[in-house]
């Protein structure tokens, strides 16, 4: 008897879930809000006005080398702020613009914050210097 009635409130439940079928439209729009070819078209040129392929290279050197040899804090966002500004004088091929304290940072990696590469970057770039100031003083 209780299982005929739990058989007949889940047929009315299925029965319910079937008969209300809504129709969902992206972001709420009906078909006739979607724009059609043209529109689609100037849609497409007011994005095209925006730079979405310049990165990092947009930037000054000068400001680069600002955030690189500004070596104190260990915050989070610092340290991943100079890493990433050190991998991009890295990438234009420009560390050795960077001033031999602010390198010395890096080379000795106190807290391993930086990573090896960057490490290995700033020590030869501070050996280059040795071995250019060991020829000229000879």
């Amino acid at each position: 008897m209780v299982w005929n009635t739990i058989r007949e409130k889940k047929s009315e439940v299925n029965n319910m879930a079937t008969s209300k079928i809504i129709e969902m439209h992206p972001s709420g729009k009906t078909l006739s809000d979607i724009p059609s070819g043209e529109n689609i078209k100037s849609s497409f040129s007011r994005r095209s006005e925006k730079d979405l392929a310049g990165g990092m290279e947009m930037l000054d050197l000068d400001f680069l080398l600002s955030i690189v040899e500004n070596t104190e804090g260990n915050d989070k966002n610092d340290v991943a702020m100079r890493r990433l500004t050190f991998d991009e004088l890295l990438r234009r091929e420009q560390q050795d613009t960077v001033d031999s304290n602010s390198l010395k940072v890096y080379a000795i990696n106190e807290g391993e914050l930086y990573g090896k590469v960057i490490q290995c970057e700033a020590m030869k770039v501070l050996t280059e210097r040795t071995a250019r100031k060991g020829k000229h003083s000879d």
